[in-house]
């Protein structure tokens, strides 16, 4: 059997490595981006300190909520996606968001995402908890308090006094406090799916072909069966790459769009490009959900260290009180950058427990080169609004409490109730595009298993089909819904 699978991110690193441990199973994996030897990554790509978007990205920009800005909303352009450009923070969340899943899709609670988590670890300061795994392929680490920059160790000290608690490992469930941010490093080099699962895979001798610098273009159907993906080729030759089953796991923003370039998703967003609508399936490319970022900026009198070290070593997790529900946030304090003589450090906020999910992906044409059009909907919940105000102002309370209080300075306008809407961005967590959910499910795109409701032999495994944001970064979770859908994918139609 020949699995086609359509992008070599996170998710598509991992099924590739999963199912051609199969007896009888060949994966062709297609990607846009470059496929770099391991350890022939190029140096800004290697180092685990900050998001990667001067190179290997895609370019998008996505319409910023209420506001009528375009804000840069970075993919990575890669094999290993934007595993290989982000932060390379390593969060799970807390479980009742994962619990939240379970609404969608029976047997998705917490307690069936924790031995996923486990076994994608190896935790080196907590691996020996029950909660942590010590024999998986992805690492985890954290940097030491005696290792990190002036302005963290003020800034935890800081928030201590505020009255929030010490905590070691953000990964115990039900971690709220300050402490060290865990990341998927070892030595500050990022370790992600694609040397941890794909390389280890082709050097096993393990049946995949990686097929590099190919825009996918479309799913072919016949008879209600997906046979083949179409791709183009850099210099504009198309390609046609059969097989007995396609997974689309192109990512939040462009698996939606290539199901509707294939004539998959609601009529009213496919006919106007000239398109024939094959499957009318109305949740396609709506209910996208994300972590909005509001970022706060600071002169500081503290050394802001040259890259490449790191930008981020500590993380404030707290809650607060929106219309009587405790509702959680994070905030995360960068090193500081030197501009023109200039020292300063954005502070910013993750709404965590973002619960707008008015965003949508959509085409701007039938031209795959195109970018899809994106609405992030962020803040227009109003209740994110207002948690992004409260978290928002108990940033600028840690900010004027010693001893960070002594070597930062706030620009002006800060406390204003209408800066989130000024300066909100992604937190580069979008899902939910291609939700999962139960059959007859009016907003739900894909089973349990990930597969494409009323066709068959068709997939979508990726953050799209994610029908919550966990409060947190989704590099982990993407990985462990990878995992699981490999264990039980099985050919056939949902």
């Amino acid at each position: 059997m020949r699995v086609v699978i359509a992008g070599g991110g996170t998710a598509g690193c991992v099924l590739a490595a999963r199912l051609s441990e199969r007896p009888g199973v060949e994966v062709v994996l297609l990607e846009a981006g470059p496929h770099y030897a391991p350890g022939a990554w190029p140096r800004e790509l290697s180092h685990a300190y900050r998001i990667i978007k001067e190179t290997h990205d895609w370019g998008f920009f996505g319409q910023a909520g209420q506001s009528p800005r375009l804000v840069h909303v970075p993919r990575g352009r890669v094999v290993g996606g934007s595993s290989i450009t982000n932060g390379a923070i390593a969060l799970r969340g807390l479980p009742q968001h994962y619990d939240d899943w379970n609404r969608h899709v029976d047997g998705f609670g917490w307690d069936t995402w924790l031995p996923w988590f486990r076994a994608i670890e190896t935790d080196h300061q907590f691996g020996d908890a029950d909660y942590h795994g010590d024999h998986g392929p992805i690492p985890i680490n954290r940097y030491p308090r005696d290792e990190w920059f002036e302005l963290f160790d003020r800034f935890a000290d800081a928030a201590a006094a505020r009255g929030h608690g010490w905590v070691d490992d953000h990964n115990r469930p039900g971690a709220v406090g300050v402490g060290p941010t865990p990341f998927n490093m070892e030595h500050g080099v990022r370790k992600t799916p694609a040397d941890r699962y794909l390389a280890r895979a082709i050097v096993a001798g393990q049946p995949i072909r990686v097929e590099s610098g190919l825009t996918v273009d479309r799913v072919a159907l016949e008879a209600g069966r997906a046979v083949a993906v179409e791709a183009v080729a850099a210099d504009g030759e198309r390609r046609r790459y059969d097989g007995d089953e396609v997974i689309v796991a192109l990512g939040t923003y462009q698996s939606p769009a290539c199901l509707l370039r294939s004539g998959i998703g609601p009529a009213e967003e496919i006919r106007p490009h000239g398109i024939p609508v094959v499957h009318e399936l109305s949740a396609v490319g709506r209910g996208m959900q994300d972590h909005p970022k509001v970022s706060y900026r600071f002169w500081i009198d503290t050394d802001a260290p040259a890259w490449p070290n790191p930008w981020i070593q500590v993380l404030l997790t707290a809650t607060a009180e929106v219309r009587g529900e405790e509702r959680l946030f994070q905030v995360m304090p960068y090193a500081g950058i030197t501009d023109a003589g200039h020292r300063y450090s954005d502070w910013n906020v993750q709404v965590a427990d973002a619960r707008g999910r008015t965003g949508s992906v959509t085409l701007q044409s039938a031209d795959p080169l195109a970018q899809p059009v994106l609405r992030m909907g962020w803040l227009d919940d109003s209740g994110d609004m207002e948690l992004a105000v409260a978290a928002g102002r108990e940033l600028m309370e840690v900010a004027r409490t010693a001893p960070v209080a002594d070597v930062v300075h706030s620009w002006p306008n800060q406390d204003s109730p209408d800066h989130p809407l000024r300066t909100v961005e992604t937190f580069h967590h979008v899902v939910g595009t291609c939700r999962i959910g139960r059959p007859g499910d009016p907003e739900a795109v894909v089973d349990a298993r990930g597969r494409v409701f009323g066709l068959e032999g068709l997939s979508v495994i990726d953050a799209s089909i994610i029908p919550r944001v966990p409060s947190a970064n989704t590099h982990l979770a993407v990985i462990a819904l990878a995992e699981r859908m490999a264990k039980s994918f099985s050919p056939g139609s949902a």
